[in-house]
């Protein structure tokens, strides 16, 4: 097991000897502001790329022709919603709202890891270094938010309008050209295919703080992504 020896080295690790970067953890966790100043700063990026380039008023026409949500209203309501939506301020609002996201799903599954390892009697490890260690698990969304950056720089033809799924290129709803009017939408558009990396680091960090069987540590890190999207994908099956 190779020697991590800086927080900028175990930001690179993380990607591929995860398990190396967490035993460097467990007498340097002060190391966790280093991914969680990169998660949020990048993360924000395709959002407020895509609604500072997007224009606002097609993509409010464009969400309300198109969203199931708006299906049942009236036009009266619909005009409502018109005069809510914030379109000179959407870059600035969507870059917030995905921040303080991050920060409180981040804070939930934290209190999930930190449960489900306290049955190892040798795990030291309490909530706030199971919340640093999310952010190590965070890293992958550096890839995607990349990516989407990327699809957003070159997909623009001039209009300024572009599918909201692109925020999310690396996302099932974008890859297999899903729109947002389908019911699929919403749970295709959540799911990444950096998600998997991140339930194998997540499975890392277990297998490394805890005395977890690989197998074990890899379901327990597995076991919030299948729960929420069997929840989903039941709902959406009843829709």
């Amino acid at each position: 097991m190779s020697h991590i020896t800086n927080p900028i080295q175990a930001c690179n690790d993380v990607f591929f000897k995860p398990g190396s970067v967490f035993e460097a953890l467990k007498t340097n966790n002060n190391w966790s502001w280093v991914p969680f100043l990169i998660v949020v700063v990048v993360a924000v990026l395709p959002n407020y790329l895509y609604f500072s380039t997007v224009d606002p008023v097609w993509y409010v026409d464009y969400l309300i022709n198109n969203s199931p949500d708006f299906a049942d209203m009236s036009p009266a309501e619909i005009e409502g919603v018109r005069d809510f939506i914030p379109v000179e301020s959407l870059a600035t609002w969507g870059s917030l709202g995905g921040m303080v996201g991050l920060i409180i799903i981040n804070a939930i599954l934290a209190v999930y890891f930190n449960l489900v390892t306290k049955s190892d009697e040798e795990n030291l490890n309490g909530y706030t270094d199971w919340y640093g260690a999310m952010w190590w698990m965070g890293m992958p969304i550096v890839i995607g938010s990349l990516v989407s950056v990327l699809m957003i720089l070159i997909s623009n033809d001039g209009t300024n309008q572009m599918p909201i799924s692109i925020v999310s290129a690396t996302s099932l709803a974008h890859i297999f050209g899903v729109e947002i009017s389908s019911s699929w939408f919403g749970i295709m558009n959540a799911f990444r295919i950096e998600t998997l990396l991140t339930i194998y680091i997540g499975a890392a960090a277990i297998a490394s703080w805890t005395n977890f069987s690989w197998n074990k540590s890899l379901l327990l890190s597995a076991l919030p992504t299948i729960i929420i999207y069997t929840i989903w994908t039941a709902v959406s099956l009843l829709n």
